[in-house]
């Protein structure tokens, strides 16, 4: 028994000279550490990384590039792909992909289709209108145009209002998530840059414009440009409701230095919006931008004519001579070399053509009267201003709308040629234009049914 006391006594004895080597023990502690971090990453890459598929941006370009009906996957596949797909974001789009299932193999892919607005004629990006959801093979992604009616915060007006930004949740609830696309933010499309400048000169030397008012409004690039390349910005204005009564086209600024013509037509686009209208409106604002911005504005274009003695009327070249003599040669009233040769009165010419109008109606100053050209009754007054027919001029809006084209023209002679009449005296005359294109309308009306019923007699 001594001994075997003896000989635990030296194992004992053994062992606390092996912690004299601390070296050995540090090593097995450091080994043992590295096996457990090395299970750890193991284990982590097992659970992680879904099984028959690439982890990261390879599934990502996998979904893209592979069509649904190769794609293969578990027993869950839907739902794990919904789950597991990445999320690829930008600083404007917020994407959210996933593998097809075999069950969308096939599924049609949508037209894509922009939002307009009045605007015409701006290069917005349609893409800003649109939200784009994805089907179809490979997960091609299929447009759907943006409703106004699906939770956007802003719905797009029937006279080129702007789209506001989607709710994904909403787009998820209708789309499904799967394949979506969804635009994290669906600006406003961006307004021509000539209306906004347009509206921003205008308001400076315009006394009733307002250049925000103006920028919210529908004006739009028709594309047409004055001599020296302004544009020639137009406004369409459609019946409040039903169909429209008749078609409306309204000018002002045909002389650059009456200016007080544009704050009357602002002031009653502002009537129209708060009253609604019976009557389909084209609206040129500015027919001479050239001599409206000029310094200081003037009466002609930049050609130095006078856009109202240059329409193509009969007998234009023999006749406008003879008057510009018995004026004296007027520069004022310089008719120009050819009949409708400015680009001003080309591109009026056209507006006439297309928009087929039923009346016209021209606002001028300082005359302080209400002149009228056609066959119907003249309207009597106009606010303040009384009726005093000033009969038609060599290359007149008045000679070629009546007289060539049997347009009723209403030419309005403003009391002054800067500041425009008040709040009343507008409405005033509103209120008796409008009074007077009901008359006129109910008469159209009433002789059309006359000549349909002696046809039908007729026959």
């Amino acid at each position: 028994m001594g001994k075997r006391w003896f000989r635990t006594g030296n194992e004992i004895k053994s062992m606390h000279g092996m912690g004299r080597r601390p070296g050995l023990l540090a090593l097995g502690w450091l080994a043992s550490l590295v096996l457990v971090a090395a299970f750890a990453v193991m284990l982590t890459e097992r659970w992680s990384t879904p099984s028959g598929g690439d982890a990261g941006d390879d599934r990502v370009a996998d979904a893209q590039r592979t069509p649904a009906s190769e794609q293969t996957g578990g027993a869950a596949s839907s739902a794990d792909a919904e789950r597991d797909a990445p999320a690829v974001e930008s600083a404007d789009t917020r994407i959210v992909e996933a593998p097809a299932s075999a069950g969308t193999a096939g599924a049609p892919t949508g037209d894509g289709r922009a939002e307009s607005a009045r605007d015409g004629g701006d290069d917005s990006d349609e893409t800003s209108d649109r939200r784009v959801a994805e089907s179809g093979e490979g997960g091609a992604p299929r447009i759907i145009p943006a409703d106004p009616a699906d939770g956007n915060d802003e719905a797009t007006s029937s006279d080129g209002g702007r789209q506001g930004s989607g709710d994904l949740v909403n787009a998820l609830s209708r789309e499904g998530a799967l394949g979506l696309v969804e635009t994290a933010r669906l600006s406003p499309r961006p307004r021509s840059q000539a209306v906004v400048d347009w509206c921003k000169q205008l308001e400076a030397r315009v006394v009733g414009v307002s250049s925000p008012e103006c920028m919210s409004d529908a004006y739009r690039d028709t594309g047409g440009r004055s001599v020296e390349g302004r544009p020639l910005i137009m406004r369409e204005i459609a019946a409040s409701s039903g169909p429209a009564a008749g078609r409306v086209l309204l000018i002002s600024a045909t002389h650059g230095d009456e200016p007080s013509s544009i704050g009357t037509v602002f002031g009653w686009m502002e009537l129209m919006a708060e009253e609604g209208t019976r009557y389909d409106w084209r609206v040129a604002p500015t027919l001479n931008p050239d001599g409206v911005f000029h310094e200081p504005a003037t009466r002609l274009n930049a050609n130095g004519v006078d856009l109202n003695r240059n329409l193509p009327t009969p007998d234009w070249s023999e006749k406008s001579r003879a008057y510009w003599r018995r004026v004296g040669f007027e520069k004022r009233r310089y008719p120009g070399e050819d009949p409708g040769g400015e680009p001003e009165n080309e591109w009026l010419v056209e507006q006439i053509r297309s928009f087929r109008p039923d009346v016209i109606i021209s606002l001028h100053a300082p005359y302080g009267v209400l002149d009228y050209d056609g066959d119907f009754p003249a309207p009597r007054k106009l606010g303040q201003l009384d009726l005093n027919q000033l009969g038609v001029y060599p290359g007149s809006l008045g000679n070629f709308g009546a007289r060539m084209n049997s347009i009723p023209v209403i030419t309005v002679e403003l009391d002054h040629a800067r500041k425009p009449p008040g709040d009343a005296e507008l409405e005033r005359m509103w209120r008796d234009l409008n009074g007077w294109l009901d008359r006129y309308f109910s008469s159209v009306r009433q002789a059309r049914a006359d000549n349909a019923a002696d046809s039908n007699d007729a026959g």
